[in-house]
């Protein structure tokens, strides 16, 4: 018998010999592996020390935000109508960009703890 008939002959057999169905798992799995139960995490504030100093530094980062975007929208006013005035067209229309950027900020700022709120509630 040739040398590659044998190793043709032991590469069969070992090969049928590896491959092979896994069996069924017991108890069999119920829904799909991504199947996450998303309920059962939950922040939980009492287990934090101390919660009243976040939520006191939130409320004043909130509020120093909100006054942060209405001086830029009440600087950027002034320059959009004092602009044309003193025939500063360029002034007035980086007003006008910055009255729409703070306008952004105050209702980004202003909508972060209902943003906040409705993640944490599901």
């Amino acid at each position: 018998m040739p040398l590659t008939t044998i190793g043709y002959d032991l590469a069969a057999q070992l090969h049928t010999a590896v491959v092979q169905a896994p069996a069924d798992p017991t108890p069999t799995p119920t829904g799909t592996p991504f199947d996450f139960d998303w309920d059962q995490i939950r922040p939980d504030p009492g287990a934090v020390p101390k919660t009243g100093i976040f939520y006191d530094m939130a409320n004043a980062l909130l509020f120093l935000g909100v006054i942060a975007a209405l001086s830029g929208l009440l600087a950027g006013a002034i320059a959009f109508g004092v602009g044309p005035i003193f025939g500063a067209h360029i002034i007035s229309d980086r007003g006008k960009s910055m009255m729409w950027k703070a306008g952004l900020v105050a209702v980004i700022v202003g909508s972060a703890t209902t943003i906040v709120a409705v993640l944490l509630a599901k």
